[in-house]
């Protein structure tokens, strides 16, 4: 079921006009600068919050309800030159959960190191296959990203579309000197993010997503909360055939880096048998978070 299908179950469905795809907060952060002009960060700002929010990134139309929300936050840490800025970025996604008002988060992850260029009065101006600058493709990288785990969420392997541009993101941004596109870098740079979820033998991952958030959290309200843990626990089980295939995967970090205590609390007033069977399977996907998923076992029993 897609994302469009289960909002108009949610409320009254009204075909509208053409709507761009995210509402998406967008900072740049210069405090840790001595000096420096802020005009120009203001600037950045200002372009990506336009370049994220406004462009049509897809052919689907989105209610003003469905926008895809999260946030985009630029830490810069180095203005070396006029036009050379380094930083840090980190990324949010959060999904609605149907029948109620709780958002989960689909990604919270951040990528240190990002390094641009950009001088006052460029525009910002993305093609999929040509790389322009590393602002512009990191930024759209992470948007379709965005949309590509959102859709996985509602509908299985609904997000292949969005991966497929990813790669072809990432195949234009082979040419480029910075860092953060090439398979020999690192395991966790965008290369490996989008290869971890479109590569078959870690196909688990994202039918973990599907089971975890339309099969679980979204059958969480009224009667089915016994059915929906169990597709929850069963979609952790597939988190750890994705782990047993590798162990160091950062698609599985960073469902873990979402996940974790939301794990804990839907599972704390689990009956006795659940809870140790999720604590048990937690401890071996992430180990170094055992006195968390420990804490369900603390907890009353249902």
């Amino acid at each position: 079921m897609n994302r469009f299908i289960v909002f108009c179950l949610a409320s009254f469905c009204v075909i509208s006009v053409f709507s761009q795809e995210f509402r998406v907060s967008v900072s740049v952060n210069s405090t840790q600068l001595q000096s420096s002009d802020r005009e120009v960060f203001q600037q950045i700002q200002e372009l990506l919050t336009e370049f994220v929010n406004e462009r049509k990134w897809t052919d689907v139309t989105y209610e003003e309800y469905e926008k895809i929300e999260g946030s985009i936050s630029i830490t810069i840490t180095e203005h070396s030159t006029q036009e050379d800025f380094k930083g840090d970025i980190n990324l949010q996604l959060r999904r609605p959960v149907y029948g109620s008002t709780y958002t989960t988060t689909l990604l919270n992850t951040q990528e240190q190191g990002f390094t641009f260029k950009f001088t006052q009065g460029q525009s910002l101006e993305f093609e999929q296959n040509n790389y322009t600058n590393n602002l512009v493709s990191t930024i759209a990288f992470y948007l379709y990203y965005f949309l590509a785990l959102d859709a996985d969420s509602f509908e299985h392997n609904g997000g292949n579309k969005y991966f497929t541009v990813c790669q072809n993101i990432v195949t234009a941004s082979q040419r480029s000197a910075s860092k953060g596109w090439k398979r020999a870098e690192d395991n966790r740079n965008k290369y490996w993010m989008v290869e971890n979820y479109t590569n078959t033998t870690y196909r688990y991952i994202r039918e973990a997503s599907y089971q975890y958030h339309r099969l679980g959290l979204d059958m969480m309200q009224g009667d089915s909360q016994a059915e929906a843990r169990n597709n929850i626990m069963e979609a952790l089980e597939n988190v750890k055939r994705a782990h047993r295939e590798k162990s160091d995967l950062v698609a599985v970090k960073q469902f873990l880096d979402a996940k974790s205590d939301e794990i804990v609390n839907i599972f704390k007033g689990a009956p006795q048998n659940e809870k140790s069977r999720v604590v048990d399977l937690m401890k071996v996907i992430d180990p170094a978070n055992t006195n968390k998923y420990e804490q369900i076992l603390q907890q009353g029993q249902q």
